[in-house]
């Protein structure tokens, strides 16, 4: 039996993004299993000729997971890439599934056919692991987000930029990074607003000259108002005429974990009723990692918006300080 874990878990970083094992097990076919360097997910590579058209793989697709064929000078590959690591146990089986199915197989063809055959009937379980999509929580702060990046959008400034700085799928990061400045966004709509940090690391300027949170206070409404759905759409109109762009805004949402299919689960609608922007800077009342004692992380805690108020900041000077040369 082939042990896909073993492979991954004994890779050694090389120096190159993607590590590469050989499968040897399966002789008449070019299997591996990678690992991205970076960010540490798993990947299930085989590589073809050139003359197959893999057609069955363009609706290959599924929450978690992303499928794709890439065509180089000599070869043809399927790249099986994990997006998730929470769901690394099931991936796992995924590919042990595939492996079992083509270890004897010697023509690249039906190699290819028994693949597509295991992806979709594994795509269903994929979808049911994952069927609650974003929580609301997260919808709320994908919408915030989208709000900032939208005002941009509406202000001329650099598209290309916009979507560079936006980390969108790096919960790691600051939610926009323009340079040595981070920005936070923020959205609530409880009905005692308060700004909810999520761990001690959201508001450090590690590496930052500045930092900045703007927080938008909203209501939850029946109609007329916000949703992610809305938000989402409005943001791919003004996109719509740079197909490079809207395709990079669109993986994107997928990375952060937003499929079209659960979008009937996106329709919540929010009304602003305003918004602010604080700097983040000594005084402001915030728990980063120099605070905790040893053995305390991921702390997360909730901040009267009304002790940030002395540290307000206009939201026009913000923006010239975000335009590329302060324009």
């Amino acid at each position: 039996m082939i042990d896909i874990n073993s492979i991954w878990n004994n890779q050694i970083p090389t120096g190159d993004i993607i590590i590469k094992t050989r499968i040897d097990q399966i002789q008449n076919l070019r299997c591996y299993g990678a690992t991205n360097h970076i960010t540490g997910n798993r990947m299930y590579i085989m590589q073809f000729s050139k003359n197959i058209d893999p057609n069955n793989f363009n609706k290959a697709k599924f929450k978690g997971v992303r499928i794709e064929i890439f065509d180089f000078d000599d070869y043809k590959e399927l790249n099986i890439y994990l997006l998730d690591n929470e769901l690394k146990e099931i991936f796992s089986y995924f590919i042990q599934d595939i492996l079992d199915v083509i270890k004897d197989v010697n023509i690249e063809v039906e190699a290819l056919n028994l693949t597509s055959n295991i992806i979709f009937k594994w795509k269903s379980l994929f979808d049911k692991v994952l069927f609650n999509g974003l929580t609301i929580e997260r919808q709320k702060g994908l919408i915030g987000e989208l709000l900032y990046l939208n005002m941009l959008l509406d202000l001329n400034y650099p598209i290309d930029l916009i979507l560079t700085n936006w980390t969108g799928c790096d919960f790691d990061d600051k939610d926009f990074i323009f340079g040595a400045l981070g920005l936070e966004i923020k959205f609530t709509s409880s009905k005692v607003p308060t700004l909810k940090i999520t761990s001690e690391r959201q508001l450090e300027d590690q590496n930052l000259n500045e930092l900045y949170l703007h927080l938008y206070i909203a209501e939850e409404v029946k109609e007329k108002g916000i949703s992610l759905n809305s938000i989402i759409n409005q943001v791919r109109i003004n996109l719509t005429k740079i197909q490079i762009a809207l395709n990079s805004f669109n993986e994107k949402l997928v990375l952060i974990g937003y499929y079209e299919e659960d979008s009937e689960n996106y329709n919540r609608q929010y009304a602003i009723k305003s918004e602010k922007t604080f700097l983040i800077e000594e005084g402001f009342p915030k728990l980063i990692s120099k605070d905790l004692k040893t053995g305390i992380y991921n702390t997360s805690y909730n901040i009267e918006i009304s002790a940030c108020e002395p540290f307000l900041f206009d939201l026009d000077m913000l923006i010239k300080k975000l335009l590329p040369n302060g324009q």
